[in-house]
């Protein structure tokens, strides 16, 4: 019995339909309520319409002491949110917050200039982070798959995580992402730190590195059309899934066969990741004990190529990854340059490199 056939014959026999919700559905009614391009809002109108259009402020670190005198401390400051809120405490005055309105000033000055569509906008970790999606038009076909570009406008109130600019790619069929970090990060990425004051020199360094990173979708765009031209077999999709993972094992994996079976005999660190890769490529997802069938992988306009491997990668990673977890923490893991996003540009590079 062929290895791909054996594992679903081996899956249970109750197979329930599993569709995490599509990433962008993960952001609520950031995304559903407040559409840019339906209701015809910029992006400071989506920003007041999403109820983002707060302010953060320095205020000096106040406390009680044991004998509940109060306290002020004058060198350490907490950023508050609207006068009320303390988002984060132990600042000093060399931190500058950027504010929302500021970012989303900027979203609209390029969009103007650059033709940008604003479509969402939205935020996450308790409003420590704000996120706006702008459509750049560059949206390209890969057969029957779709891959709209973005700019991700993010401001973050952390004390520090820096202001940031950059771009990804979303597939329309399975909400999956990928930032334009491909070879460079820094490349295609703006990061305003908040130990500088935003004006107009540091508006025109931002606008020189957007320019840099739409011409970066062209290259993506390259990649993709690349990767879907190389067919692959099982054995091929699974050394892939490894060497994404954890390359060490892949030599245990030849020994096994690079087949279903070797998950019988191979064990060490990635395994988990590399099997659900491995059901994602065949629509099933194992967890607790049961297994199910997964909508929306986007397989259905994908054939066995390099391209559908690497995008299983990504689908674990937006959709998979961390099981049940929350959808703000998601959110914050695929719009910020984490860990799961180093784990794509692997994913992609490796892919480049056995095409």
């Amino acid at each position: 019995m062929p290895a791909m056939a054996e594992m679903r014959n081996n899956m249970s026999k109750e197979i329930k339909n599993f569709e995490w919700s599509s990433l962008l559905d993960l952001t609520g009614k950031g995304l559903s309520q407040f559409n840019a391009v339906d209701q015809g809002l910029n992006c400071s109108q989506l920003m007041r319409n999403a109820e983002l259009d707060f302010t953060v402020s320095l205020k000096p670190v106040e406390f009680s002491n044991s004998n509940g005198q109060k306290i002020i401390d004058k060198k350490l400051k907490s950023l508050v949110k609207n006068d009320e809120e303390i988002l984060v405490s132990g600042l000093t005055d060399q931190y500058h917050p950027m504010q929302n309105e500021s970012l989303a000033l900027l979203g609209d000055h390029f969009a103007n200039k650059a033709g940008l569509s604003f479509e969402h906008c939205f935020s996450y970790d308790n409003s420590k982070a704000i996120t706006f999606l702008a459509n750049t038009g560059g949206s390209f076909n890969i057969g029957d798959d779709k891959v709209n570009n973005y700019l991700m406008f993010n401001n973050f109130h952390t004390g520090r995580d820096k202001s940031k600019i950059n771009t990804t790619n979303i597939s329309i069929w399975c909400s999956n992402t990928f930032m334009q970090a491909l070879k460079d990060k820094d490349q295609f990425m703006i990061a305003i730190t908040h130990r500088v004051e935003y004006n107009n020199d540091l508006e025109q360094i931002i606008k020189s590195k957007i320019d840099q990173a739409l011409q970066s979708n062209e290259e993506y765009k390259e990649q993709a059309i690349m990767l879907n031209g190389k067919q692959i077999t099982e054995s091929d999709m699974l050394k892939y899934f490894v060497l994404v993972y954890n390359p060490q094992l892949l030599n245990e994996f030849e020994k096994a066969g690079l087949t279903y079976k070797a998950f019988n005999d191979v064990n060490g660190s990635g395994m988990t990741q590399i099997k659900r890769c491995y059901g994602v490529y065949n629509d099933m997802f194992e967890s607790n004990g049961k297994t199910y069938k997964l909508q929306n992988t986007g397989n259905s306009v994908r054939s066995d190529t390099m391209w559908k491997a690497f995008n299983c990668v990504t689908y674990n990673e937006d959709h998979l990854r961390g099981g049940s977890d929350n959808g703000d923490s998601r959110l914050k893991n695929t719009f910020t340059m984490n860990g799961a996003d180093n784990i794509k540009t692997r994913a992609m590079n490796t892919a480049l490199e056995l095409v």
